[in-house]
């Protein structure tokens, strides 16, 4: 995808328009460093940093769409957590923490060869090549994984989210936005709460499900979960902005 012509010419061929909000997130992908990948709360993040006043879900069903046309690539590298890139194929291949979700890119042109040797020997064509290693941090090692304490959180986990706060709280100085952002982790009368966009309060369904003592509000369309359990609840929903209270109980 080399320019906003063939983009546009792409989406027409399925019915779609070039909306401006579809050229925004295009643009972000377009200048993003060669071999990075996103997360859907990222390319929020990046739009209301431009002063766009584009909604979470918005950008969901965008991302949504051009993946579906292959304009983007999704990439699920952490445990439930998906991320998004230009699809081509590429020779960046990664390493990922299964307990803290951080990810190390590696290159490595012979993965790609050997790939296409197979398809070409079978007559086929190659369209993408992915290579993800699973792996353990030190970290969790020292804890003596994986009979590690449910209660644990990994200090990886715990700096990237307080980065994240501590980011969102600066755009809340900067900014006029006045609503609270979707995605998000509370603490409220004891208890976890979780915020997802109502757009996908469906798909969240299967992951809250996972945790013992779980309540939907059909109030407030929320997720409560028990306080004991709030690591469970940041490894559940990786990318979501966590309460700095959570962190330091």
């Amino acid at each position: 995808m080399d320019n906003f012509k063939t983009l546009k010419a792409k989406l027409n061929a399925q019915g779609y328009r070039l909306t401006p909000q579809r050229q925004l997130i295009f643009e972000i992908f377009q200048t993003l460093p060669t071999g990075s990948h996103v997360s859907a709360e990222s390319v929020h993040l990046l739009l209301v940093e431009r002063g766009e006043a584009i909604s979470l879900s918005t950008v969901y069903r965008i991302l949504k769409i051009m993946t579906n046309m292959r304009i983007i690539r999704e990439v699920e590298l952490a445990q439930k957590q998906k991320h998004y890139e230009l699809n081509t194929i590429s020779t960046h291949h990664h390493l990922v923490c299964v307990q803290c979700h951080q990810i190390i890119e590696f290159e490595n042109n012979s993965i790609v060869q050997q790939g296409l040797k197979q398809v070409e020997k079978m007559g086929l064509q190659l369209i993408d090549c992915k290579f993800t290693l699973q792996t353990i941090c030190p970290e969790a090692l020292q804890r003596g994984w994986p009979t590690i304490s449910s209660n644990w959180v990994c200090p990886r986990l715990i700096k990237a989210e307080k980065g994240k706060i501590s980011k969102h709280q600066q755009l809340d100085l900067n900014t006029d936005i006045k609503e609270k952002p979707e995605c998000r982790i509370e603490l409220k009368e004891q208890c976890i709460v979780v915020y997802t966009p109502h757009d996908e309060i469906g798909n969240c369904q299967h992951r809250a499900k996972l945790i013992p003592g779980w309540r939907f509000s059909r109030t407030d369309k929320t997720w409560h979960f028990p306080l004991e359990k709030a690591s469970e609840v940041i490894n559940l929903f990786p990318g979501y902005e966590v309460d700095p209270k959570i962190l330091d109980n």
